[in-house]
């Protein structure tokens, strides 16, 4: 039993240094950074903390563009222990509170990697300072593969829902276009060696009904703004 308790003992501490000793900033700037380069739009993060027993735990996720904020939800990464003993890195991304509204999975080997992603009306609440708020519900799914650990360079496809909820605050705002033209919007997104393109954007709102279908490239939109809706979208004729 003796034994026993100093095992434990050992076990413990080791356990509380490694706690203390991760590198959370250094997590926190590498999810950035992955984050900024796939996608034109600012992130940041408030804090990257621990969560028992081994997990991590994302707080204060905002994702900018040049007319909204959006608040993101509190993620939960599981890292994939023992893959770290035979050379892999993955973990599992979830919503902290819903595992039904977010589900992704992340690995890392030598020669490739891969990343899934699912939404199912995951809430963001997307506002202006002192103008105006509105809640978005995101529904989709996303997959990306790459080689090696240019995970910038990599190549998938996915599709995203974008569901507007009711406009609280200044309806007169420009910042709010061009969020105030849809109701809905859904987009189907190609990527190809980090180069990000528009397949395919449906947009209905109350006064505009639009699709887009063809090959629009988002990565040369300046990083923080929103796609000029009125360049891709045809609307039907009176």
């Amino acid at each position: 039993m003796p034994i026993f308790g100093y095992l434990l003992f050992s076990i413990s501490l080791f356990y509380l240094f490694f706690i203390w000793q991760f590198p959370y900033e250094r997590v926190k700037r590498n999810i950035i950074q992955g984050f900024e380069d796939t996608f034109p739009f600012h992130l940041s993060i408030g804090r990257v903390g621990p969560s028992f027993p081994a997990n991590l735990f994302i707080e204060d996720i905002k994702v900018q563009s040049a007319s909204a904020s959006f608040q993101i939800p509190d993620l939960s990464i599981h890292p994939n222990l023992p893959g770290f003993f035979f050379g892999k890195t993955g973990f599992v991304l979830r919503d902290s509170k819903s595992l039904q509204r977010l589900q992704g999975e992340f690995q890392q080997e030598k020669i490739q990697g891969r990343m899934k992603i699912r939404l199912d009306r995951l809430e963001v609440k997307a506002f202006s300072p002192k103008e105006y708020s509105f809640l978005i519900k995101l529904s989709g799914e996303a997959t990306l593969k790459w080689t090696g650990e240019e995970m910038e360079k990599g190549s998938g496809q996915g599709w995203v829902l974008l569901e507007r909820g009711e406009i609280i605050g200044s309806q007169d705002s420009q910042l709010l276009f061009p969020w105030f033209l849809f109701d809905t919007l859904r987009a189907e997104i190609q990527l190809q060696e980090g180069a990000s393109r528009l397949k395919r954007l449906e947009v209905s709102g109350k006064d505009l009904k639009g699709t887009f279908q063809g090959d629009f490239l988002l990565s040369g939109i300046e990083k923080g703004s929103f796609p000029d809706l009125g360049f891709i979208i045809q609307t039907p004729r009176k």
